[in-house]
């Protein structure tokens, strides 16, 4: 058991962390008012060292997606060779890129709220719009 004059010192060490710094004496006004503004704001400004179930949550998403690409990858390698594989990943990127050019251009062309059901009821038809909405809901 501790001493009790050693459990007033970590009190007081405590005690004086907590205060803000005091101004210099030839310090302006101003610099010592942020000085002790951001004293304020960082005065808890530490690391966290528990996880919470979105963390936990993240992590084993990542995880997952992870593991997907990784046997995913490996199954079209085993399947058309590195060539194939090559010419499989080039040609989704190139579907990719023109999706998000064509979205990118419907958002110049009409930028609105709720364009994931607008764009498809305006640019392909009121069905699409209808589903996706159901879908998104």
């Amino acid at each position: 058991m501790a001493p009790l004059n050693a459990i007033s010192d970590v009190e007081e060490v405590k005690e004086e962390e907590s205060k803000p710094p005091q101004a210099a004496s030839g310090e302006p006004p101003h610099e010592a008012l942020i000085e002790r503004f951001s004293h304020e704001v960082f005065r808890y400004d530490c690391l966290d060292r528990r996880l919470k179930r979105h963390h936990i949550t993240g992590i084993a998403f990542s995880g997952a997606v992870g593991i997907g690409l990784f046997q995913t990858s490996g199954q079209i390698i085993a399947m058309g060779g590195p060539v194939g594989a090559l010419i499989a990943f080039v040609f989704a990127g190139l579907v990719i890129f023109s999706v998000m050019r064509s979205l990118a251009e419907m958002v110049s062309v009409r930028p609105v709220k709720g364009a994931i059901m607008d764009y498809p009821d305006v640019f392909v038809d009121e069905a699409l719009g209808f589903a996706v909405g159901t879908m998104y809901w």
